[in-house]
């Protein structure tokens, strides 16, 4: 998904991206080993600096199997274009609705910048905390940046691959805590407040943060360091959401649940209503988003 983001604005910027926040990103129903999963992405926003990115997934059936093209995820993702310095740089692109169809989008996307808002206004204050992340049960993680790392901005650490480091760190402490298989959900939106470097160590601190049923939500905080230069910042923080499930893949309640104080749980149901209201509103946008969908030749 992030990938796709990524080669969308790239191609649409005409150079280098980076990701700068990223809306909910659900996962809306299993992909299956097997099955052929097909990316789509389009620009649908744009301002001086920043491309606004949909990208929607989906799963076609199993070589001998019938059925239709089954969602798998979506989500809205904000690349800034930068120079080869990584400061922005102007694209000189204007995206906007071009037909009737596509209105249901563009009220997706209006909505998002609604959301953006509020999150970066919260990127300076993130960057300079370097506190530990707040959970009833914490583990850390490392890892060096290493060139096979980079993507859509050399000697940058890109996107997909800190998506992945951060759903395997947090899906890691999610199993240590249960103690039974868990199958990624949902990750809330986050922006991104700096940058990781190729040689920079990457210290991950995952924890349990709330529970549903079925449900264990798990907060992710991503520090940058660079032991030689001397500087420590913070990435980002985001919430990942796990579901239990059973030998028949179905969810099934969880067999240990955190205790949380009251304002902890306060602040979880609030992002758990958040997550409820715009995956309802993802559900509404899949229709839109097949509809723009142009079959292969």
């Amino acid at each position: 998904m992030l990938e796709a983001g990524g080669m969308a604005a790239m191609k649409a910027a005409g150079g280098y991206v980076v990701l700068g926040a990223i809306d909910h990103l659900f996962i809306l129903s299993p992909g299956r080993v097997g099955e052929n999963l097909f990316t789509h992405a389009w620009v649908i926003g744009s301002t001086r600096h920043t491309l606004d990115v949909l990208v929607y997934a989906e799963a076609y059936p199993r070589p001998g199997e019938s059925g239709e093209p089954r969602p798998v995820s979506l989500s809205i993702q904000t690349f800034v274009a930068v120079g080869g310095d990584a400061r922005p740089r102007s694209h000189g692109l204007v995206v906007e609705p071009c037909s009737l169809e596509s209105e249901p989008v563009a009220r997706a996307h209006r909505e998002w910048l609604e959301e953006r808002r509020g999150l970066v206004e919260e990127r300076r204050r993130l960057a300079r905390d370097l506190s530990p992340l707040d959970a009833v049960f914490r583990v850390e993680s490392y890892k060096f940046v290493s060139p096979a790392d980079e993507f859509t901005l050399p000697g940058v650490l890109d996107a997909s691959r800190l998506f992945q480091i951060i759903d395997e760190v947090a899906a890691a402490t999610a199993i240590r805590y249960t103690g039974v298989p868990l199958v990624t959900a949902s990750f809330d939106a986050a922006v991104f407040a700096s940058p990781a470097r190729t040689g920079d160590l990457l210290r991950l601190e995952a924890g349990i943060t709330g529970a549903g049923k079925s449900s264990l939500e798990v907060g992710v905080k991503i520090f940058a360091e660079n032991p030689v230069e001397a500087r420590h910042t913070t990435m980002a923080q985001l919430y990942v959401v796990f579901v239990s499930v059973g030998p028949d893949g179905r969810p099934r309640p969880l067999p240990k649940r955190p205790v949380l104080s009251p304002e902890k749980q306060e602040a979880f149901m609030a992002r758990r209503r958040m997550r409820e209201e715009r995956r309802r509103r993802v559900s509404e946008l899949v229709n839109a988003v097949k509809s723009m969908i142009v079959p292969a030749a």
